[in-house]
């Protein structure tokens, strides 16, 4: 792999990286900007939680667990109906884990949801052994659904971007974040690169000597999605985040996170 991977580097995040990369154009313009390497603060997954098919989050925790990571907090946005955790390792970036109540949804947004199939534990057999893995057939499995329905997105979209989302790019990572010391001069940087950015920064300026999270992100970017029908549209699939963290602050903040999966918003 001659691409530059974010620190600390992991074989499973590396693939992953690879793949994210190559559609966000502006997550390499920021590793341009730092010389080539970054500290990878997390990565963010989406998924479903189906009204009698499961949780997307009880598909995805144990691929982490198996790994080495554990659930260290939750998280609900109950006006997008959404719960959340996030795993952390030691000297390992964390992993931050949405799902969608589509029970929540009304019920034509529903019914729609669930005609996308459900999501599957990976065939490949991995364990915290990094020799005993396969980790190409694991990051395969962290792909797009099959081509979705698009009168089924476009029903969808009009009550949650985040399940027209999900229907679109299924296991696909949403955003990897870079530490950074000054969240403010790396936005104003990545502006000054033509880089398009969240306007926003979310988090208070954190006080000399405080504790504290701040992050903000650049505007996500589209890929064509093909639908079942065979037609192709422009979607807004990712966004790179930034993120800066003081005092040994080690999780995250509700309603930061909220703002942020506006990002993905068509």
């Amino acid at each position: 792999m001659s691409e530059a991977v974010p620190k600390p580097s992991h074989p499973l995040l590396d693939r992953l990286w690879h793949g994210y990369v190559a559609d966000v154009p502006v997550a390499r313009r920021f590793t341009e900007l730092c010389d080539g390497s970054f500290d990878n603060d997390h990565i963010a997954l989406r998924s479903l939680a189906r009204d009698g098919q499961g949780s997307g989050l009880a598909v995805f925790v144990p691929v982490f667990e198996q790994l080495g990571w554990r659930v260290v907090e939750d998280y609900t946005f109950p006006d997008v109906h959404l719960h959340a955790v996030y795993l952390a390792q030691r000297g390992l970036p964390r992993v931050f884990i949405s799902e969608l109540d589509v029970a929540a949804l009304p019920a034509d947004a529903r019914n729609a949801v669930l005609r996308t199939p459900p999501d599957t534990a990976p065939d490949a057999a991995w364990t915290a052994d990094s020799a005993k893995t396969d980790f190409d057939a694991l990051a395969s499995w962290f792909r797009a659904s099959p081509p979705p329905d698009r009168v089924d997105v476009e029903l969808v979209a009009r009550c949650s971007q985040y399940g027209a989302w999900v229907m679109c790019f299924g296991r696909r990572v949403n955003h990897f974040t870079a530490t950074v010391d000054d969240v403010e001069a790396w936005h104003r940087r990545l502006r000054q690169a033509g880089v398009a950015m969240k306007p926003e920064i979310e988090g208070p300026v954190i006080a000399p000597g405080g504790c504290g999270l701040r992050q903000t992100a650049t505007a996500a970017v589209n890929v064509i999605v093909e639908f079942s029908d065979g037609s192709r549209s422009p979607r807004p699939y990712a966004y790179f985040e930034i993120a800066e963290r003081k005092g040994g602050f080690d999780g995250f903040l509700a309603g930061q996170a909220r703002h942020l999966f506006d990002q993905t918003r068509g």
